[in-house]
């Protein structure tokens, strides 16, 4: 369904629009329609994109929300008997390897 849009050209844009109306025997109104809606389009994903990428956190701050939720988890899950030399002694706990010794 479409609406009643006034709009107004300037002159050499009205020009332009006439003459490749009479170029491609397509209707002013109709040229204008399919014109605005191409860039309207165009308009819209560069516009969500913007939105999407302001939405986007930053690599400290994914760390960072990263860090907040594996705290939370540890509250819920952990218990005070979990190993706290993970990273050291990690081929240990993976793989049977001996452990290394805390300096």
């Amino acid at each position: 369904m479409l609406t009643r849009a006034q709009i107004l050209l300037d002159v050499e844009t009205k020009r332009d629009l006439e003459y490749i109306s009479q170029m491609t025997n397509e209707s002013m109104s109709s040229l204008v329609r399919r014109f605005v809606v191409e860039k309207v389009k165009v308009e819209k994903r560069i516009q969500t994109r913007k939105k999407s990428k302001s939405k986007r956190l930053t690599g400290i701050q994914s760390l960072l929300e990263l860090a907040k939720k594996a705290e939370k988890i540890d509250r819920k899950y952990g218990s005070p008997d979990d190993p706290t030399d993970g990273s050291i002694n990690l081929d240990h706990y993976l793989y049977g390897a001996p452990k290394k010794k805390i300096a």
